[in-house]
């Protein structure tokens, strides 16, 4: 274990707990397995997380990949897995949490995530979609009703003037 990084992702999180061992863990063997290197921009690597729990904050500080960025995107389904994507290279996986060890505290079973090595922790599967688009930038403009400035795309048409979805229900 990289003692510095599990440090700076804790530092990220606010807490060590085993939902960011988990994530942490993933983000390793995805650097190994999809030959993910430091110098990595932040679209290179896409994450589509099956889980919105603790492992997400990992993925953002280890693989760079963001919501701000539009590199991270939540599907949840409950699962701790992981769809992750290579952009430079091509290279692809999904990565699911496999262990089913039952522990007595959350510092047990923190202590042992950390201490396995990723590969034995994870299964490697198909993604369970093909690459994501890159993030798309709109240009924003005021709703009619509420004059809040609105990504172009979100507005719907209504008696011609361009409405948000917050005021369409109004």
């Amino acid at each position: 274990m990289e003692t510095a990084l599990w440090e700076k992702t804790a530092l990220f999180h606010g807490h060590k707990c085993p939902g960011l061992a988990i994530g942490y863990q993933a983000a390793l063997l995805a650097k190994e397995v999809l030959e993910i290197d430091d110098l990595i921009d932040d679209e290179d690597i896409v994450c589509l997380s099956e889980t919105d729990a603790c492992g997400v904050d990992a993925i953002q500080v280890i693989l760079k990949a963001t919501l701000g960025t539009g590199s991270l995107h939540i599907n949840y389904l409950g699962k701790h897995a992981f769809n992750i994507y290579n952009r430079r290279n091509g290279k692809k996986a999904r990565f699911v949490f496999c262990d089913s060890t039952q522990f007595s505290s959350k510092e047990e079973k923190l202590a042992y995530i950390l201490s396995k090595e990723p590969k034995d922790l994870f299964l490697i599967k198909e993604t369970i979609s093909d690459f994501p688009q890159k993030a798309r930038l709109y240009d924003a403009i005021p709703c009619a009703i509420c004059g809040e400035q609105t990504a172009k795309n979100t507005l719907i048409s209504k008696n011609g003037e361009q409405i948000c979805k917050t005021c369409q229900n109004l």
